[in-house]
């Protein structure tokens, strides 16, 4: 797992992508374990691929986040509701999965017009320490992307046990993240 390193309680590094270098001490931690259908259907239950990736709140609500190879630092965070996300998200997510998540698709959402990069679905298999709106168990599905100047939007959609969100923030690079 990337970012294992980085432990409750530690002070971490991280080169901001607007301030520079800023020192941030380590509040939670979340693991999410990847979901996939074996086949497209409503009867075809999602199970484990065997990935897991880790968020982890830092001081002042920031989240870090590592999703496969990507890395992002979210500064803002929406809470939203299902209409929220039937209008903002829902369509462009579906336009998205019909394409087998190879087509260019953008939508826009405050503060920025997005790129969808990647869609799916997760479990949240532990949260620790002050990561407390984050329920073990929970269910959703998330759409990462990105915008001009580095800018990211994660937007989780829960089905079971969590609050839908937006964050957004930036895309960071791993040797970007360090321990202070």
């Amino acid at each position: 797992m990337k970012l294992d390193w980085i432990e409750i309680g530690q002070r971490i590094a991280i080169q901001y992508p607007l301030r520079g270098l800023t020192l941030a001490h380590v509040l939670g931690r979340v693991h999410y374990i990847e979901l996939w259908q074996r086949s497209r259907g409503a009867q075809v239950p999602w199970t484990p691929t065997g990935n897991t990736f880790l968020g982890f709140l830092l001081e002042g609500g920031v989240y870090l986040l590592n999703w496969q190879n990507r890395f992002y630092l979210l500064e803002g965070r929406d809470e939203l509701s299902d209409a929220d996300i039937q209008r903002h998200f829902q369509p462009y997510a579906r336009q998205f999965a019909q394409s087998d998540q190879t087509a260019d698709v953008y939508f826009s959402y405050p503060p920025a017009m997005w790129h969808i990069d990647d869609i799916g679905k997760f479990r949240i298999g532990a949260a620790e320490g002050e990561a407390n709106f984050f329920r073990p168990g929970s269910v959703g599905r998330f759409i990462h992307a990105s915008g001009d100047g580095g800018r990211a939007l994660v937007v989780e959609d829960y089905e079971s046990g969590g609050q839908d969100t937006a964050w957004n923030g930036y895309l960071l690079k791993e040797e970007d993240i360090q321990l202070a």
